[in-house]
């Protein structure tokens, strides 16, 4: 593997400045997300469809790889249909006074759908979208609004840097976020053909983190998957921010890579609740050190808290 350069500021500064041009298209289905004519991301936003409900039934957004030619994320089909790229929602979502419980997470018995964009801004140096996604009963009553803004900007040594904030609004009373570390969360699927050879995908933690069974990680505001995709190992860093409402999370890693952060917030109708993560995706090799030293930007930056 070919290693990347150390840069010195100067560098850096120049490579930030030479990433120019990032853009948007909107097609009839997807949002594109591009920066010097290549793809970053995509976002989906086919309406709801009961004749196509597994293709239209969660809104979320494909990671491509660094060519712009192919997500690296998951879409539907393959293993477990519902998790696709980067996605939030919880199995057990308990609205109203009696706790009717709806699936946002398996998506078995309601949908979310995009709404409208409420903002796309691109510069020379950073990319934001953000849109109104509906959480709704299958019948389409919407008991969850949620306000959710992805912004994009090129880091150091290549690096790619994804802000993912969900502002989320009770529409129907109390309700309560429940589930459990492997089906609630803000988390991230990576393609399909991982559970293929699952025996290649690599974690790593920061120190004084402990792995526990059923791939839970506790003592732990970051982690790093490195799984294969295409012939070619990605690290990505799933990061959460130390002022998360409900305390440090709770961290799952499934070996086909599916990871990220698991919390259980409460809504109450018309109050936002916002939540913020950070994921960090690099074709070069991060350690422990290197993902430590990323996190710690992340929490002190001023970017984080835009």
């Amino acid at each position: 593997m070919r290693k990347t350069p150390i840069l010195t500021l100067s560098m850096v500064i120049g490579v930030i400045a030479s990433a120019a041009g990032f853009s948007f298209e909107e097609q009839a289905e997807q949002l594109l997300l591009r920066a010097d004519g290549k793809v970053w991301l995509s976002t989906q936003t086919a309406n709801f469809d009961k004749e196509r409900r597994e293709e239209t039934y969660k809104v979320y957004t494909h990671i491509y790889d660094f060519n712009g030619s192919a997500p690296i994320t998951k879409g539907p089909g393959g293993k477990y249909t519902h998790h696709r790229g980067m996605f939030i929602g919880w199995k057990d979502t308990l609205v109203g006074e009696k706790e009717r419980d709806y699936d946002t997470w398996g998506m078995s018995n309601c949908f979310q759908e995009h709404v409208a964009w409420l903002a796309l801004e691109a510069g020379g140096e950073q990319a934001t979208q953000r849109e109104k996604v509906h959480w709704c009963k299958t019948a389409g009553d919407p008991f969850i609004e949620e306000v959710r803004t992805v912004s994009v900007r090129p880091g150091e040594h290549g690096l790619r840097i994804i802000d993912f904030e969900s502002m989320l609004t009770s529409m129907a009373g109390p309700i309560k976020l429940r589930g459990d570390l492997q089906h609630a969360g803000m988390q991230v699927r990576m393609a399909n053909e991982v559970s293929l050879h699952e025996g290649s995908t690599q974690y790593i933690l920061p120190e004084g983190a402990e792995e526990l069974d059923d791939d839970k990680v506790v003592g732990a505001w970051w982690v790093c998957c490195s799984p294969i995709v295409r012939e070619k190992r990605y690290w990505i860093v799933h990061m959460t921010p130390k002022d998360l409402l409900t305390g440090e999370p709770v961290y799952s890693i499934r070996r086909y890579a599916r990871f990220g952060a698991f919390f259980e917030p409460d809504l109450e109708e018309g109050r936002p609740v916002t939540v913020k993560f950070r994921v960090i995706v690099s074709e070069h090799e991060l350690g422990q050190a290197a993902c430590e030293a990323l996190y710690r930007d992340y929490t002190k930056g001023p970017r984080q808290r835009r």
